[in-house]
């Protein structure tokens, strides 16, 4: 599927009411998102800066969505297409998020495909 960016406005769960997205499968993810009843916010603004290193070198992964569920929990989201482009990254940024996540109670959760 080809990559395609672009805004999503009228969104009820963000709490902009807007969002940009980076992919096809993003935006899918937002409508997704927007229609699942256990969902009461997301947003991709959330500046979560998660720092990890990648072959000695220090990078700063941005997770795509913050979700808060109705029952107070929080999770990162993660969208990815397959196959999993640098899947060495790609490894890395998941171990380093579930670690932050499991710090703070939370949990991760990569999207590869919509149902």
């Amino acid at each position: 599927m080809q990559s395609k960016r672009g805004k999503l406005s009228g969104l009820r769960k963000s709490p902009r009411g807007m969002e940009g997205y980076d992919s096809h499968l993003e935006r899918q993810y937002m409508v997704e998102l927007e229609h699942d009843p256990a969902v009461r916010e997301w947003t991709k603004e959330h500046n979560i800066v998660i720092p990890y290193r990648l072959l000695g070198f220090l990078h700063h992964y941005h997770p795509d969505f913050l979700v808060t569920y109705n029952d107070g929990s929080r999770q990162l989201h993660e969208t990815k297409g397959l196959p999993l482009l640098f899947w060495l990254s790609t490894k890395i940024k998941r171990t380093t998020a579930e670690e932050y996540c499991r710090k703070l109670d939370w949990k991760y959760k990569m999207v590869t495909r919509l149902r």
